[in-house]
């Protein structure tokens, strides 16, 4: 690309003053080629959607007219389409003209720093950086032709959007979201379980009991599970109990008794079950004579009248007998407690303890997408963030994970960046916000929030949840997703912090834009990734470091690969210097 020199500018300028026939003019014009210009940067840059220029002129000793007006307009004219931008005018004035403006002495000569920024438009990508002249002396002007000065623009920094596809292994985002992961289940445990009351102070079943539907279902889960050659039924747990009304040691003999009975109630009600007969498989738990735990529990979640003073009357006394009897003086909540939380307390608890053999990746989210149901809650988790798992079966696992287990914070948070993913930002914001109701104390929830307030375009919000994230765990993605933010911002120091000792597209960015150009390479050159994107970051780096050869290697390697960067190159200002040359060309034409 060919330059304007300062003789050419000279010869222009001094031919359209001769025109005027004012001397004085005249005299400026012919030695224009004395006047200095320094601009910078050179080319232009875009920071933070900004370009700014700075443009000082230092005129020489009896150069500037004393009488003359010199006014100066840059501009941008798009080398790929027929737009222009301007930039401020500045007028500068001789010592003799009697205004406000900048004076250059005649005597003495000196300088003057322009500077203006205006919002970058993409039209601009590749420009010319102009100047025009407008020169005034005893009402004679002279408009001078607009001259090429410099070029413009770079604008490397929105290659962030690049590297937000090779981070995020491909896929386009505005930031790194965190799901809650589990490990591959090894193998998945799970119980089949059957609750039994006895009457006040028994340790007998009625027989209605003994014959309830419940104790069916039981008898038919247990067979099923031991006839299931995927599942192996490991034990039978009793774990009996009294409430705590009535003496103590009449209550440890219940207990007891209740135990020995409801053993050999399973073991009868199992005894055409293979193995259930053998010593040792229906284990007794061990537990308290009386059950203060599961009477505090019953009574929290009921609505007794008097639930309050009951509660208050277990925190202040801690002796069995004083508590009865407190409770007992509670004459109307006692006759509430004898029919509505005593009778569930006398009873026993029998678990069916069953281990499924190990689930491969496939099987897990084959059975994702098509029953969840027979899934474990860890399986099912698994099956979500499997790498196997498609965004919609994804969505479609997760939502019947927060069905099942409404409780679990875990599920909503996935569920949420499942829907980021899918750009449905409001059932993101839904599941997100659920999450964080049922666990304000995660960081990752955090970040997530995060990453969805900035594809909703708030930026401030998501730099503060952010923040906050990484606060709470020191998160990498949460600092990574900062980082993003800082190169947006123009805050390329604080980008390197943020992004840590991860090797990553952004990082080597934030390098090279803190001009850190061998930090950038190495970390660039860590990066496992086939993407032609890490090819073109790396021929700028090569280019910025003069690098000729390497430069247009590795551009080659990324036009290969992606022939749409052949188009870009041509117009990208960090291969100003290699514009004209032949093994450039031959790569992007």
């Amino acid at each position: 690309m060919k330059k304007v020199t300062v003789n050419y500018l000279a010869l222009m300028i001094a031919t359209a003053f001769v025109a005027t026939g004012c001397n004085g003019l005249k005299k400026m014009a012919d030695n224009a080629n004395t006047i200095q210009r320094n601009i910078q940067p050179q080319p232009l840059e875009m920071h933070a959607g900004k370009v700014p220029v700075s443009i000082t002129v230092t005129f020489p000793a009896k150069y500037f007219d004393k009488n003359a007006y010199l006014i100066c307009t840059p501009s941008l004219s798009s080398a790929t389409e027929s737009k222009e931008v301007k930039f401020k005018s500045t007028t500068l004035q001789g010592e003799k003209v009697k205004d406000n403006n900048p004076t250059i002495k005649y005597k003495t000569g000196g300088s003057y720093t322009y500077k203006d920024t205006i919002d970058y438009d993409g039209a601009f990508k590749k420009s010319d950086l102009m100047l025009s002249f407008k020169a005034t002396k005893n009402g004679e002007s002279v408009d001078v032709t607009s001259f090429k000065i410099g070029d413009g623009i770079i604008v490397t920094p929105l290659l962030v959007e690049e590297g937000l596809k090779v981070d995020n292994g491909g896929e386009a985002g505005t930031g790194k979201t965190i799901d809650a992961k589990v490990p591959k289940p090894t193998s998945s445990e799970t119980s089949k379980n059957l609750t039994v009351y006895f009457p006040m102070q028994k340790s007998d079943m009625t027989s209605a009991e003994q014959k309830k539907n419940d104790v069916k279902a039981f008898v038919q889960a247990v067979t099923d599970v031991a006839n299931d050659a995927n599942t192996e039924l490991k034990s039978i747990q009793v774990a009996s109990y009294a409430s705590p009304d009535g003496p103590e040691d009449m209550n440890s003999n219940l207990v007891e008794g209740r135990g020995k009975n409801s053993v050999n109630f399973v073991k009868n009600q199992l005894k055409k079950v293979e193995g259930t007969q053998n010593d040792n498989f229906i284990q007794r738990q061990t537990t308290q004579a009386e059950d203060w735990d599961g009477f505090r529990k019953a009574t929290e979640n009921s609505e007794l009248k008097d639930k309050a003073l009951i509660l208050r009357v277990l925190s202040m006394y801690s002796d069995p007998t004083v508590r009865e009897r407190e409770i007992k003086n509670i004459s109307e909540a006692y006759t509430e407690l004898k029919s509505d939380i005593l009778p569930k307390l006398r009873r026993s608890e029998i678990k069916a303890i069953c281990q499924s053999a190990e689930k491969t990746e496939d099987e897990i989210v084959k059975l994702a997408g098509t029953n969840p149901d027979e899934l474990t809650q860890e399986e099912a988790l698994y099956g979500s963030t499997s790498k196997l798992a498609d965004l919609d079966t994804k969505i479609n696992v997760l939502e019947n994970y927060v069905s099942r287990f409404p409780e679990d914070w875990r599920g909503y948070n996935n569920l949420g960046n499942a829907y980021i993913a899918k750009n449905e930002l409001g059932k993101a914001q839904t599941n997100l916000d659920k999450a964080l109701e049922l666990n304000s104390n995660e960081g990752a929830i955090y970040n997530n929030l995060g990453v969805l307030a900035l594809a909703n375009g708030d930026e401030e919000k998501a730099k503060e949840y952010f923040t906050k994230a990484k606060n709470m765990g020191g998160s990498e993605e949460a600092g990574y997703n900062l980082g993003v933010l800082n190169i947006k911002n123009a805050e390329y120091a604080q980008a390197v912090s943020n992004f840590g000792s991860t090797p990553t597209f952004n990082k080597s960015l934030a390098e090279l834009l803190n001009k850190n150009n061998s930090g950038a390479k190495s970390t660039i050159n860590s990066v496992d990734s086939e993407a032609a994107s890490v090819d073109y970051l790396k021929a700028v780096i090569a280019a910025k470091s003069g690098n000729k050869d390497e430069a247009i290697s590795n551009l080659k390697n990324a036009c290969s690969k992606d022939a749409s960067w052949k188009d870009y190159a041509k117009t990208d200002e960090e291969f100003l210097q290699f514009f004209e040359d032949d093994a450039f060309k031959s790569v992007v034409e």
